[in-house]
């Protein structure tokens, strides 16, 4: 995880500090306006376990989703407000 998830985010999650970062909280929220502002997609940690209980994890990565889902996410918030 990068710094600049901060500056996408609502507020950290003291729960759960990262060392690295002066023991910050995770960031959690992440604002879509934000993200659209910013241009800053955020990091989607992966992971895949085995079908079968018992054989743990066989894959993992990082991705950054495409940054239209957060465009049509926002034109769909947006009508959703307009409609109440």
């Amino acid at each position: 995880m990068k710094q600049w998830m901060y500056s996408i985010t609502e507020e950290e999650n003291n729960t759960y500090s990262i060392p690295p970062f002066d023991f910050r909280g995770t960031p959690l929220g992440i604002d879509i306006r934000k993200v659209i502002e910013t241009g800053i997609l955020p990091v989607i940690n992966t992971g895949m376990a085995y079908r079968e209980a018992g054989v743990g994890q066989v894959g993992a990565g990082i991705v950054h989703p495409p940054f239209n889902c957060f465009t049509y996410a926002l034109k769909a918030c947006s009508e959703e407000v307009s409609h109440v």
